[in-house]
């Protein structure tokens, strides 16, 4: 059966440059998402380590806009003070 996705509310994606995408849910970095030369998509966690090889780049987003991407323990959170 095939899985489904459910988009988590406050996700946006933003491709930064072609082949590049970062995430981020409520302003919280999830990880980012490269295309290699042979056309496929590896996604990245918040910490830089790899969580898989896709495809297709929608199934590399779904990936890390899960709510809990194995090995992480939640969002780390950047802010600025004045």
């Amino acid at each position: 059966m095939p899985e489904h996705h459910h988009p988590t509310p406050g996700t946006v994606w933003a491709r930064v440059e072609d082949g590049f995408h970062v995430g981020s849910r409520d302003g919280n970095f999830l990880g980012y998402i490269e295309r290699r030369g042979d056309g496929r998509y590896v996604a990245f966690d918040m910490r830089s380590t790899a969580v898989g090889t896709f495809a297709d780049l929608v199934s590399a987003m779904r990936t890390l806009s899960a709510e809990t991407v194995a090995g992480t323990a939640g969002i780390l959170t950047i802010r600025e003070n004045r």
